[in-house]
């Protein structure tokens, strides 16, 4: 299977085009071109892409640019500017996005409870998030908010970060490090740099970098 098989998938799924208008919403132009990640790269999982595409969606030079693109790429020392907003630099430097939530979402998931949040989020994992991460087997895997947190615990669920997750939600993986077991990588959380994660910043801001200290050491 390659990249873009998978991607294709993913925007041509029966089961995803059947919550449109209720659980997600169309995006505003083009679906956003996700570029090839490297073997073992270091995967940031976030929860879903606004409707102009955001992550991996240059956004024109007179608007907003991404906001998890700005706030992530400054913690990890690269610039955000320039033609490709740093995208080139990012999946080259061995680090790679994807969303919880292969779409647009419609509705607010904020305070969604986590047994509701896995209904929803079965699929997604279990199909597309597997896909894709089966696909270039990331080294080490941080969660970047509750709904990808669930994610992580759905795409792992026999690591010690799921089991954790389990018993005190995000509290109890946040800023934690889960080490690789059976074929499992180094596991992590933190809040959403994004969105109602700006009152949070204190937490990612620390988390991030060591997490990325760590995923480079045990490389």
């Amino acid at each position: 299977m390659t990249w873009q098989s998978i991607q294709n998938s993913t925007r041509t799924c029966t089961e995803c085009q059947r919550l449109e208008g209720k659980v997600f919403a169309p995006f505003n132009e083009n679906w956003p071109d996700i570029p090839q990640p490297l073997p073992k790269a270091i995967l940031f999982i976030s929860e879903a892409p606004p409707r102009d595409g955001g992550f991996w969606t240059i956004q024109p030079s007179i608007k907003k640019q991404d906001d998890l693109r700005e706030k992530l790429l400054a913690l990890l020392k690269l610039s955000s500017v320039g033609a490709d907003r740093g995208l080139v630099s990012f999946r080259d430097s061995g680090y790679f996005l994807v969303q919880s939530f292969p779409r647009p979402l419609k509705i607010s998931i904020g305070g969604v409870k986590t047994e509701d949040l896995k209904m929803l989020l079965k699929h997604q994992a279990e199909t597309h998030l597997r896909e894709q991460v089966a696909f270039f087997s990331p080294s080490a895997v941080l969660a970047l908010g509750r709904p990808a947190s669930v994610a992580v615990s759905l795409l792992f669920p026999n690591s010690s970060f799921a089991r954790s997750f389990e018993k005190d939600d995000l509290s109890a993986v946040q800023g934690k490090l889960f080490p690789p077991e059976s074929g499992q990588p180094l596991l992590s959380a933190t809040y959403l740099p994004s969105g109602n994660g700006r009152f949070r910043r204190r937490f990612w801001e620390e988390h991030i970098p060591v997490f990325v200290r760590q995923a480079h050491a045990r490389a």
